[in-house]
């Protein structure tokens, strides 16, 4: 899975017309698009906006069962497409996604090298600024099991996977370097900023299809443009 979670390589074959041969390689063009893509939409309201850390009850390669303070609290599904990362203790350094959580404090994640137990410090968080808080993120109290419901918007889907396709398309060299845009250079002791037509732009760096789909998402205010 990709990093922020918003399209998957399935997806991306759809949306963008690419025939994936190498898994690894396309999961990280995805996770390079989302980072892109979130960089352009400016402020976003995260659907969990706070950061959740304490010492891991106990867990296993693909679970982690939250400290006992943080149990009974959060609804079902609360942490879905938060990223779990352990800071210390039994699988430092490893972070993974999480796809489903219980009530009493379970989530199931992506799996980890080390099976997680009640030395594992957790940190969870949210490392996309999608899904958003109530465009996004539902919880309903309507039904039996409260439950939050969390979907990436088409658009966002759509987006990233015509920044996969414009990556490809420009290659490698134009995004890591820019050169063409480049806006600060130096030159032994004498350096210099450009500014003007040449200035290095994030919006240079956006697939012009991208931008369409994004025209009611994108935030440069401070306020969500309808």
């Amino acid at each position: 899975m990709s990093k922020r979670g918003y399209l998957t390589i399935t997806e991306l074959e759809e949306y963008a017309d690419i025939t994936v041969t190498d898994d690894t390689e396309a999961e990280d063009q995805i996770s390079q698009a989302e980072e892109m893509i979130d960089a352009y939409v400016g402020f976003q309201t995260p659907a969990l906006s706070n950061v959740i850390k304490g010492m891991a009850s106990g867990g296993s390669t693909t679970t982690l069962e939250l400290q006992t303070k943080h149990q009974n609290i959060y609804e079902k599904d609360y942490f879905v497409l938060c990223m779990v990362e352990i800071v210390g203790g039994t699988g430092k350094g490893e972070r993974h996604m999480c796809t489903a959580s219980t009530k009493a404090g379970v989530l199931t994640v992506e799996t980890f090298t080390a099976t997680l137990d009640n030395t594992s410090y957790y940190k969870i968080w949210q490392l996309g600024k999608f899904p958003r808080l109530r465009e996004d993120a539902i919880y309903d109290s309507q039904i039996a099991t409260n439950t939050w419901f969390k979907s990436i918007p088409e658009e966002v889907k759509r987006a990233t996977a015509a920044q996969v396709e414009y990556r490809i398309q420009m290659g490698d060299d134009f995004f890591s370097t820019n050169k063409v845009n480049l806006k600060r250079e130096k030159i032994d002791d004498y350096s210099y900023e450009r500014f003007g037509e040449d200035s290095s732009r994030l919006e240079d760096l956006i697939a012009p299809k991208a931008k369409m789909l994004l025209r009611g998402i994108r935030n440069i205010k401070g306020v969500i443009i309808d």
